[in-house]
């Protein structure tokens, strides 16, 4: 049974429809597995929109994210191929538990969380859901306010 139906999501969206932080945390979730080079674009594009320290420690949290995953999920989730435009429901419902896990919805993110992984891990996993989501939400932000910045009055 997929992740997302048993934290009761609705429908899973597309690429399209992802918050800037959702979809980049889908392409890492993405393209991670797929080895030294997929990794490599990942830390390249991420050092340069957050800068090498938060991109390290972004990445570091998403590694920690993945390690709980393995060792503590109830089922492994399931991850579409990166070229695919429609997020799988368990991808649908990892990036909704990441933003909620950051933004003022924690205890959303821990109720979720209950059905992701044990119970020892529910702590530890929702900590670095959101160590990997705050610089992917500072990113969001910073360019909110150059836009806001940029548009004539």
């Amino acid at each position: 049974m997929p992740l997302a139906s048993l934290l009761d999501a609705p429908a899973t969206r597309s690429i399209a429809e992802l918050r800037p932080p959702e979809a980049r945390l889908l392409a890492m979730f993405r393209l991670w597995p797929l080895g030294p080079e997929a990794q490599t674009l990942l830390w390249s594009e991420l050092s340069h929109e957050l800068g090498a320290g938060r991109a390290r420690a972004c990445l570091s949290a998403f590694e920690t994210l993945q390690a709980i995953l393995k060792r503590a999920a109830w089922a492994l989730p399931e991850m579409a191929e990166p070229e695919t435009p429609a997020l799988t429901p368990d991808e649908d419902g990892l990036c909704r538990f990441v933003l909620r896990a950051l933004e003022a919805d924690r205890e959303a993110a821990l109720e979720e969380a209950i059905f992701l992984v044990r119970p020892e891990a529910i702590l530890p996993l929702t900590l670095a859901a959101s160590r990997v989501a705050l610089p992917l939400l500072c990113v969001e932000c910073r360019l909110r306010l150059e836009g806001a910045r940029c548009r004539p009055n």
